[in-house]
Protein backbone atom coordinates (compact mmCIF):
# COMPACT_ATOMS: atom_id res chain seq x y z
CA UNK A 1 0.00 0.00 0.00
CA UNK A 2 1.46 3.53 -1.36
CA UNK A 3 1.00 5.94 1.37
CA UNK A 4 -1.23 9.05 -0.14
CA UNK A 5 0.45 12.50 -1.28
CA UNK A 6 -0.95 14.71 2.47
CA UNK A 7 -3.58 17.37 1.58
CA UNK A 8 -3.10 20.12 3.66
CA UNK A 9 -5.20 23.32 3.18
CA UNK A 10 -3.69 26.80 2.80
CA UNK A 11 -2.63 28.64 5.91
CA UNK A 12 -5.44 31.46 6.00
CA UNK A 13 -4.99 34.12 8.70
CA UNK A 14 -7.92 34.62 10.07
CA UNK A 15 -8.81 37.98 12.29
CA UNK A 16 -9.85 37.07 15.81
CA UNK A 17 -13.60 38.97 16.29
CA UNK A 18 -12.09 41.43 18.66
CA UNK A 19 -9.58 42.57 16.05
CA UNK A 20 -12.03 42.98 13.11
CA UNK A 21 -13.82 45.16 16.27
CA UNK A 22 -11.32 47.35 16.76
CA UNK A 23 -10.43 47.15 13.15
CA UNK A 24 -14.33 48.74 12.48
CA UNK A 25 -14.46 51.15 15.00
CA UNK A 26 -11.29 52.84 13.86
CA UNK A 27 -12.77 53.22 11.08
CA UNK A 28 -15.72 54.66 11.88
CA UNK A 29 -13.84 56.80 14.20
CA UNK A 30 -14.21 60.47 13.82
CA UNK A 31 -10.70 61.74 13.66
CA UNK A 32 -9.78 59.22 11.00
CA UNK A 33 -12.77 60.61 9.09
CA UNK A 34 -12.57 64.27 9.79
CA UNK A 35 -8.60 63.61 8.65
CA UNK A 36 -9.36 61.81 5.66
CA UNK A 37 -12.34 64.04 4.81
CA UNK A 38 -9.63 67.06 4.82
CA UNK A 39 -7.39 65.11 2.27
CA UNK A 40 -10.11 65.20 0.44
CA UNK A 41 -11.22 68.66 0.38
CA UNK A 42 -9.52 72.33 -1.08
CA UNK A 43 -7.57 74.76 0.98
CA UNK A 44 -10.51 76.82 1.04
CA UNK A 45 -12.56 74.35 2.32
CA UNK A 46 -10.19 73.01 4.45
CA UNK A 47 -8.38 76.36 6.37
CA UNK A 48 -12.44 77.30 8.35
CA UNK A 49 -12.24 74.18 9.78
CA UNK A 50 -8.64 74.06 11.25
CA UNK A 51 -9.36 77.29 12.70
CA UNK A 52 -11.71 75.09 14.92
CA UNK A 53 -10.40 72.34 15.75
CA UNK A 54 -6.99 72.31 17.03
CA UNK A 55 -4.22 69.80 16.98
CA UNK A 56 -4.29 68.88 20.46
CA UNK A 57 -8.18 67.74 19.56
CA UNK A 58 -6.75 64.57 17.50
CA UNK A 59 -5.81 61.99 19.94
CA UNK A 60 -4.19 59.08 17.93
CA UNK A 61 -0.73 59.91 17.30
CA UNK A 62 -0.47 59.15 13.62
CA UNK A 63 -3.56 60.80 12.76
CA UNK A 64 -2.26 63.82 15.12
CA UNK A 65 0.78 64.15 12.73
CA UNK A 66 -1.22 64.16 9.76
CA UNK A 67 -3.34 66.76 11.23
CA UNK A 68 -0.18 68.48 11.75
CA UNK A 69 1.22 68.20 8.15
CA UNK A 70 -2.10 69.44 7.26
CA UNK A 71 -2.13 72.70 9.07
CA UNK A 72 1.42 72.86 7.79
CA UNK A 73 0.50 72.97 4.11
CA UNK A 74 -2.73 74.88 4.22
CA UNK A 75 -0.91 77.66 6.00
CA UNK A 76 0.93 77.73 2.92
CA UNK A 77 -1.44 77.31 0.55
CA UNK A 78 -0.96 73.85 -0.51
CA UNK A 79 -3.68 71.63 -1.51
CA UNK A 80 -3.80 68.93 1.57
CA UNK A 81 -3.87 65.78 -0.60
CA UNK A 82 -2.20 62.24 0.55
CA UNK A 83 0.90 62.63 -1.90
CA UNK A 84 1.74 65.72 -0.70
CA UNK A 85 1.13 64.84 2.96
CA UNK A 86 3.45 61.93 2.78
CA UNK A 87 6.36 64.02 0.86
CA UNK A 88 6.15 66.24 3.60
CA UNK A 89 6.46 63.57 6.43
CA UNK A 90 9.39 62.46 5.08
CA UNK A 91 11.18 66.00 6.46
CA UNK A 92 8.59 66.89 8.93
CA UNK A 93 8.44 64.33 11.64
CA UNK A 94 5.40 64.42 14.21
CA UNK A 95 5.66 67.54 16.49
CA UNK A 96 6.18 65.23 19.64
CA UNK A 97 8.18 63.06 18.36
CA UNK A 98 11.54 65.17 17.46
CA UNK A 99 12.34 62.40 15.03
CA UNK A 100 13.40 65.27 12.24
CA UNK A 101 13.88 63.18 9.27
CA UNK A 102 11.44 60.66 9.86
CA UNK A 103 13.31 57.04 9.06
CA UNK A 104 12.19 55.23 6.44
CA UNK A 105 10.39 52.01 8.33
CA UNK A 106 8.57 54.87 9.98
CA UNK A 107 7.72 56.87 6.66
CA UNK A 108 6.44 53.79 5.84
CA UNK A 109 4.04 52.86 8.03
CA UNK A 110 2.54 56.13 7.80
CA UNK A 111 1.67 56.14 4.35
CA UNK A 112 0.08 52.86 4.97
CA UNK A 113 -2.07 54.98 7.81
CA UNK A 114 -2.30 58.00 5.18
CA UNK A 115 -3.99 55.63 2.53
CA UNK A 116 -6.39 54.01 5.25
CA UNK A 117 -7.43 57.80 5.68
CA UNK A 118 -8.04 58.63 2.81
CA UNK A 119 -9.77 55.53 1.44
CA UNK A 120 -11.91 54.93 4.39
CA UNK A 121 -13.41 58.64 4.04
CA UNK A 122 -16.82 58.27 4.35
CA UNK A 123 -17.95 61.51 2.46
CA UNK A 124 -15.81 64.75 2.77
CA UNK A 125 -19.24 66.88 2.66
CA UNK A 126 -19.63 65.67 6.63
CA UNK A 127 -16.12 67.33 7.60
CA UNK A 128 -17.90 69.92 9.69
CA UNK A 129 -19.71 67.02 11.32
CA UNK A 130 -16.77 65.03 11.58
CA UNK A 131 -15.44 68.10 13.32
CA UNK A 132 -17.59 68.43 15.87
CA UNK A 133 -17.64 64.77 16.65
CA UNK A 134 -13.81 65.27 17.01
CA UNK A 135 -14.07 68.48 19.44
CA UNK A 136 -17.29 67.19 21.51
CA UNK A 137 -14.53 63.77 21.94
CA UNK A 138 -11.63 66.12 22.79
CA UNK A 139 -14.10 68.33 25.86
CA UNK A 140 -14.69 64.52 26.91
CA UNK A 141 -11.08 63.79 27.75
CA UNK A 142 -10.31 66.85 29.01
CA UNK A 143 -13.31 66.43 31.90
CA UNK A 144 -12.17 63.07 32.04
CA UNK A 145 -8.85 64.01 32.75
CA UNK A 146 -9.41 67.45 35.08
CA UNK A 147 -11.82 65.00 36.77
CA UNK A 148 -8.67 62.36 37.74
CA UNK A 149 -6.26 65.35 38.49
CA UNK A 150 -8.65 67.29 40.82
CA UNK A 151 -9.66 63.56 42.87
CA UNK A 152 -5.81 63.25 43.09
CA UNK A 153 -4.57 66.52 44.05
CA UNK A 154 -7.80 65.86 47.13
CA UNK A 155 -6.67 63.19 48.13
CA UNK A 156 -3.11 64.21 48.22
CA UNK A 157 -3.95 66.66 50.92
CA UNK A 158 -3.88 70.27 48.13
CA UNK A 159 -5.10 73.31 49.50
CA UNK A 160 -7.81 75.20 48.91
CA UNK A 161 -6.11 77.87 46.79
CA UNK A 162 -4.39 74.91 44.46
CA UNK A 163 -7.42 73.12 44.18
CA UNK A 164 -9.52 76.40 43.38
CA UNK A 165 -7.04 77.47 40.38
CA UNK A 166 -7.35 73.85 38.88
CA UNK A 167 -11.15 74.31 38.76
CA UNK A 168 -10.69 77.71 37.52
CA UNK A 169 -8.21 76.12 34.90
CA UNK A 170 -10.69 73.62 33.80
CA UNK A 171 -13.68 76.07 33.57
CA UNK A 172 -11.62 78.17 31.20
CA UNK A 173 -10.60 74.83 28.98
CA UNK A 174 -14.05 73.41 28.91
CA UNK A 175 -15.18 76.65 27.92
CA UNK A 176 -12.70 77.32 25.09
CA UNK A 177 -13.34 73.18 24.26
CA UNK A 178 -17.40 74.03 23.80
CA UNK A 179 -17.25 77.16 22.12
CA UNK A 180 -15.08 75.36 19.42
CA UNK A 181 -17.70 72.25 19.61
CA UNK A 182 -20.60 74.88 18.97
CA UNK A 183 -18.80 76.84 16.01
CA UNK A 184 -18.04 73.58 14.00
CA UNK A 185 -21.83 72.71 14.19
CA UNK A 186 -22.67 72.34 10.26
CA UNK A 187 -24.71 74.35 8.51
CA UNK A 188 -28.24 74.14 8.89
CA UNK A 189 -30.38 74.22 5.18
CA UNK A 190 -33.65 75.92 5.04
CA UNK A 191 -35.53 73.58 1.97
Amino acid sequence: MTAQPSRRRPLVLVPRSDDTAEAVVHQWDPEAQLVGALMHLPVSTVAPILTVVPDSAIWLPDTRWAMEIIRHLVTHNIEPDPVTLLHTARGRGPFTSGEWPVSARRHHRFALHLAHLYTQAVSPALVRQFAREVLEDAFRRAVGAYGARLAQMAENGAGRDELAHCVSTMRTELADWWRRTEAARPAVSNP
